[in-house]
C-alpha cells in the first residue's frame, strides 16, 4: 500500500469540501453542507489525519481542543492495518460519540461520520461517495441541533423523499 503525503490527503479533502459548499438545486439552491463555507472562510475547522497506530482518537481531540477551532474534521486514510471500507459508519459514529461523552473535556461534542463506502443519498444526490476518505466530523452537539433547526426554516429539505426525511429526522 502506497501512503500518500499529508499535502495530497489534505488537497483531496479540500476538493471534496469545496464540492459540499456549492449550491445545488436538489437542496433548495443551498449547498449540501450550508454552514461549511463560513467555517472554512473563518478558519474555524480543525483538520487532521488520524493513523490509529500512531495515536489515539483522544490525542487528536486534545489537539483539536488546544487549537481553539469550532469543529474538527478527522481524515481516516486506509493503512496496512485498517481498511475503512470494512468499518461500519454507524457503529464507529456511536462508539466515538460515546467516547467523547465519557470525557468531561469533550462530553459536549458529537460525531458525524462520512463514509464514501456506504451508499448515502439525499434528494437524489450521492453526498458522501465523493469523499476521498472516511471522515469523522466532531462538533458541539448543540451546534448540530441549531444548524438542523435553522435549515428547517429554509427550502433545504423541499426535494427530500419521505425516506430522506426519516434519515435526517425531518418531520413530514
Amino acid at each position: 500500500m502506497v501512503m500518500e503525503s499529508r499535502n495530497t490527503i489534505i488537497d483531496k479533502v479540500a476538493q471534496y469540501l469545496h464540492w459540499l459548499t456549492i449550491p445545488k438545486q436538489e437542496f433548495g439552491n443551498m449547498p449540501v453542507c450550508p454552514f461549511l463555507d463560513k467555517e472554512l472562510k473563518q478558519d474555524l475547522l480543525y483538520i487532521d489525519i488520524w493513523y490509529p497506530t500512531n495515536n489515539t482518537f483522544m490525542d487528536i481531540m486534545e489537539s483539536f481542543l488546544l487549537s481553539g477551532k469550532n469543529s474538527a474534521l478527522i481524515i481516516c486514510p486506509n493503512t496496512h492495518t485498517i481498511d475503512y471500507s470494512e468499518v461500519s459508519r454507524k457503529t464507529i459514529q456511536t462508539q466515538i460519540t460515546d467516547l467523547l461523552r465519557k470525557n468531561p473535556h469533550t462530553d459536549y461534542l458529537k460525531s458525524l461520520v462520512i463514509s464514501p463506502y456506504e451508499p448515502w443519498s439525499l434528494a437524489g444526490v450521492e453526498t458522501r461517495s465523493g469523499s476521498p476518505y472516511f471522515l469523522i466530523n466532531v462538533s458541539p452537539a448543540e451546534q448540530f441541533g441549531k444548524t438542523h433547526k435553522d435549515l428547517l426554516k429554509t427550502k433545504y429539505f423541499q426535494n427530500y423523499t419521505d425516506e430522506d426525511k426519516r434519515k435526517m429526522n425531518v418531520k413530514k
